[in-house]
């Protein structure tokens, strides 16, 4: 049975509508597509053998919360993903361009507000999966860090998924980046996730009426 995304129809049809509201003269007009040399992959591990991005690939469309995946039926006016995932790591990253502000932060606002509708933590089979909400380094919610770590017959496993979530405008970016933590790596794991993804975060930019 396919799971149906639980966000409002508004998102889910989408509006072709301007990013940032109203430009007067002389005010940048936010992007309306995402640029081709967008920096998605800078930071990311492969980066620097020029690790290629697409717009058609699968991305985090199959990152699940509470059985829903967020990015899934959207109505986007594009998109973007980098992906460099094999053996016990995994880096995966999607952008999308959705139809104005209001679109992206209630996207944004579900990824934070989805892990608290479950149980914590979510047991499958003899994985339980705990979902810890924090606040985001790029900024005010609705951004927000999301940390998975799991146990595995009751023992903590030593890997751990951090999810970066970022609306700009009526971009939105997120990130999951898998790697081997333990408990005393774990917050060094994630302030690396965060200095590998500011370069995308901050190109983001582009996508505002003050510009770059």
């Amino acid at each position: 049975m396919r799971l149906r995304s639980t966000l409002p129809a508004t998102v889910l049809a989408g509006t072709l509508l301007t990013g940032c509201g109203a430009t007067g003269p002389g005010t940048p007009e936010p992007a309306t597509e995402i640029p081709d040399d967008f920096p998605l992959a800078a930071g990311m591990a492969g980066a620097q053998d020029g690790l290629a991005t697409s717009r058609t690939g699968t991305g985090l469309r199959d990152l699940r919360l509470c059985g829903t995946a967020p990015l899934r039926g959207l109505g986007i006016r594009d998109r973007m993903v980098a992906d460099n995932s094999g053996g016990e790591s995994a880096d995966t990253r999607e952008l999308v361009l959705l139809g104005n502000r209001e679109e992206a932060v209630l996207v944004a606002q579900a990824f934070a507000d989805l892990p608290s509708r479950c149980p914590s933590p979510v047991v499958s089979r003899d994985m339980a999966t705990l979902t810890e909400v924090r606040g985001s380094p790029f900024g005010p919610s609705p951004a927000s860090t999301l940390l998975q770590t799991y146990t595995f017959d009751g023992r903590r496993g030593t890997g751990a998924t951090v999810v970066h979530v970022v609306p700009v405008g009526a971009a939105l970016l997120v990130t999951s980046t898998y790697g081997q933590w333990t408990t005393d790596t774990l917050d060094d794991g994630v302030d690396r996730t965060v200095e590998a993804a500011r370069p995308a975060v901050d190109e983001m930019c582009v996508f505002t009426t003050t510009g770059c």
